[in-house]
């Protein structure tokens, strides 16, 4: 009888397990698929950043062939920076340069040189959502700017002001991490 209970353990281990997983169902799910939030006062390196948008290549055993996806959903990835500004307003603060600065070695790496990306603001639920909007807008503008004064070329960067509409943490909407901006990369610029 002992070999059989052995036997029959990793079974049942497995459909608590999966029971469990079933018991926390989508919210968990949900949660994972959100980039990683910013951190209050974290200022990410250059090459952590240039990791995070260009994550190192799958080995394959099949040559590419000249095929590549580019602006496919599979391809997209992003990044969450703190990119402090005062409250209500779209002036960037001296701490932000610190952080812009990484971001703008990150663009010019040899990896994301080519690629066009997206800087989108957005904002805690605090105030109206069409307030909001505007003011993530004018956010990314800043952040657009900035890099371009630093020498990346405006057209491989688009601002979009998402508000409060992608919440990190939709459970605290006022919460701090909230308000940050993303650096989503769309893939190589055509030519």
């Amino acid at each position: 009888m002992m070999p059989v209970r052995i036997a029959l353990l990793p079974y049942v281990t497995a459909l608590a397990y999966a029971a469990t997983l079933a018991a926390l169902g989508p919210p968990l799910l949900a949660r994972a698929a959100d980039p990683p939030a910013p951190q209050p006062n974290t200022v990410l390196s250059g090459q952590e950043i240039e990791q995070a948008l260009h994550p190192p290549a799958t080995t394959r055993s099949f040559p590419s062939r000249g095929l590549s996806r580019r602006g496919t959903a599979e391809h997209e990835q992003s990044v969450n920076l703190n990119v402090p500004f005062d409250s209500n307003s779209s002036t960037l603060t001296p701490q932000a340069s610190a952080q812009l600065t990484q971001l703008q070695i990150a663009l010019n790496s040899a990896s994301l040189g080519k690629d066009r990306f997206v800087v989108a603001g957005h904002t805690d639920a605090k105030g109206s959502a069409q307030y909001n909007k505007q003011l993530s807008q004018r956010r990314a503008e800043a952040v657009k700017g900035y890099l371009v004064s630093k020498g990346i070329d405006a057209k491989r960067l688009d601002a979009v002001g998402y508000g409060s509409e992608h919440l990190l943490t939709p459970d605290r909407p006022e919460d701090p991490t909230n308000r940050r901006v993303e650096i989503r990369d769309l893939g190589e610029a055509p030519p």
